[in-house]
């Protein structure tokens, strides 16, 4: 088949999502599809948002990457930048809920989420494509404009929403990606592949077709080269990183649970029962928020948390070998393929019951959750994993083990696949079957 995938951002942008389609446009090359990716130019998140009008005026360019042609098209952002981009977000939200029929409207406010002035233009003068796959509900305008694609030229398509459902009772984060337009595209899709069933279950309150809706999980390729002590001290040393290490991965913000897992850190060191207090290194680029809080942290609280911003996957690696446990307490993942990550080091991992978050973590087999906004119980469930290394070292055995039977990016793609095969005629698999 000719798949034409249409995402916001690719790499060398660093995120999970990105990683996502970047992964599964190489399997399904080694599927012997022809795969056509048209994205924007943004290469870090502030991209997304900050003006740049005359650069969102430049030609859109062709590059390949491998068997994989990626079609860029220049990002121009918001006026305003991040406040015009919430100021703009607000009004598309007031626009859903107090308009009769919005979704007009919101389609044509979407096309600055993000700015990509040359968008409509590519896929209109794209060869034909047997299925089009939009990514990502969180910045739809790519999404938006595949789906109208699909739609004109009578093709399938597919939808990723990698939607954040939050947590239970709190509407902010939801609302964000459960506008009219964002419902009307994900209700009239031919599929939607989710990652959990915590996803789909949510997608099916809103009004998504169950018989439409599958669940496909998230993937990752586990490192097969260990790394050596004197590398791992060196990078230790580097960082100014003391043991023992518990470690953060993602965009370093509240919502991602980046301050509480600092306040939790912070906690450890008042507490008796505590003889070596731990030191959190947080890996991923720094939002504002969590930059105001560390500027006014003690220089001695400074010395035990630590955000290094991005580092390459060598440094990553690194770490992870020496990390005794990953945290991820965010209520804005819907997978979290860090949490593979760590499981693929053999170690345990600490997440929030929200998002799809809960729907990855077994509690109590290869990791913990505890309630977003709690730094005390994720004090506390560190405090557990340190004080326990039998019970830690067991359940980071079991989630590697997870992760090999049911999280490769091969496993992942061939569920797609089957999908794909099923919009052109195949029998469609179940779509409420489990991952396995």
């Amino acid at each position: 088949m000719k798949l034409l995938y249409v995402t916001p951002s690719y790499p060398p942008m660093v995120g999970g999502g990105e990683r996502l389609v970047h992964a599964l446009a190489e399997q399904a090359t080694e599927a012997g599809h022809q795969v056509t990716v048209v994205t924007s130019d943004v290469t870090q998140g502030e991209d997304f948002w900050r003006w740049r009008p005359r650069h969102a005026h430049e030609e859109p360019y062709e590059v390949h990457e491998g068997p994989v042609r990626v079609i860029r098209c220049p990002a121009g952002g918001v006026p305003g930048n991040w406040s015009g981009l919430l100021l703009w977000r607000k009004a598309m939200i007031m626009a859903s809920t107090a308009l009769k029929k919005p979704e007009r409207l919101l389609m044509r406010m979407a096309r600055r989420v993000p700015t990509m002035p040359g968008l409509e233009h590519v896929l209109a003068e794209l060869e034909h494509h047997d299925l089009v796959h939009g990514f990502n509900l969180s910045w739809e305008h790519a999404l938006v404009e595949g789906w109208r694609q699909a739609r004109a030229r009578g093709v399938p398509f597919v939808l990723r929403p990698d939607i954040h459902l939050g947590t239970a009772g709190d509407k902010r984060i939801v609302r964000n990606n459960t506008m009219a337009h964002q419902l009307h595209v994900m209700r009239d899709a031919d599929a939607v592949v989710v990652n959990t069933p915590i996803e789909r279950e949510g997608l099916i309150e809103f009004g998504v077709p169950p018989d439409r809706t599958y669940v496909v999980g998230s993937g990752y390729y586990p490192q097969t080269q260990e790394v050596d002590t004197r590398t791992i001290a060196r990078k230790m040393q580097t960082f100014a990183l003391c043991d023992p290490l518990i470690l953060f991965i993602g965009r370093v913000g509240r919502d991602k649970g980046a301050i509480d897992a600092a306040e939790a850190i912070l906690a450890l060191g008042e507490r008796p029962d505590v003889v070596s207090p731990p030191c959190l290194a947080l890996i991923g680029a720094v939002d504002r928020d969590f930059e105001h809080y560390y500027r006014h942290l003690p220089t001695e609280a400074q010395m035990q948390v630590r955000p290094l911003g991005l580092v390459s996957e060598a440094d990553k690696h690194a770490l992870l070998s020496r990390a005794r446990a990953l945290v991820l307490p965010s209520r804005v993942d819907s997978f979290g393929i860090v949490l593979l990550e760590a499981w693929a080091h053999g170690k345990p991992v600490v997440g929030a019951r929200a998002g799809g978050i809960p729907g990855v973590i077994d509690e109590g087999e290869n990791g913990l959750l505890v309630d977003w906004g709690d730094p005390s119980a994720l004090a506390n469930a560190i405090v557990q994993l340190l004080g326990n290394p039998e019970e830690a070292q067991r359940m980071g055995a079991a989630g590697r083990e997870k992760m090999t039977r049911e999280y490769t990016w091969s496993a992942v793609y061939e569920r797609i696949e089957r999908v794909y095969q099923g919009l052109r005629g195949a029998p469609l698999p179940e779509s409420e079957a489990s991952l396995g």
